[in-house]
C-alpha cells in the first residue's frame, strides 16, 4: 500500500520519495528486548487515524489470505 505524501510529512518520513507499507506480513518484536527499538528515542511522527484504519483493513484482509509473522527476536 502506497503512503501518500502528507502522511509520509505527518509520519516523519518526508525525505523519502515514495514509501510503501508491506501488509501481508508483520514484525513480532518484544520491545525490552529489540534490536530494533530504541526506548529512547522520540517518535518520528505518526499517521492519522483514517489513514491508520486504511492500514489495518488492508492487513486483515491480506493476513486471512496469506499472512505471515516475521520474527525480530532472532
Amino acid at each position: 500500500m502506497e503512503v501518500s505524501d502528507i502522511e509520509c510529512r505527518r509520519a516523519g518520513l518526508s525525505d523519502f520519495k515514495r514509501c510503501w507499507i508491506v501488509v501481508d506480513e508483520y514484525n513480532y518484536d518484544v520491545a525490552e528486548r529489540s534490536w530494533y527499538i530504541e526506548p529512547d528515542e522520540p517518535a518520528l511522527g505518526r499517521f492519522s487515524k483514517v489513514f491508520m484504519m486504511r492500514i489495518a483493513a488492508a492487513f486483515g484482509e491480506a493476513s486471512r489470505k496469506s499472512g505471515r509473522r516475521v520474527n525480530r527476536t532472532e
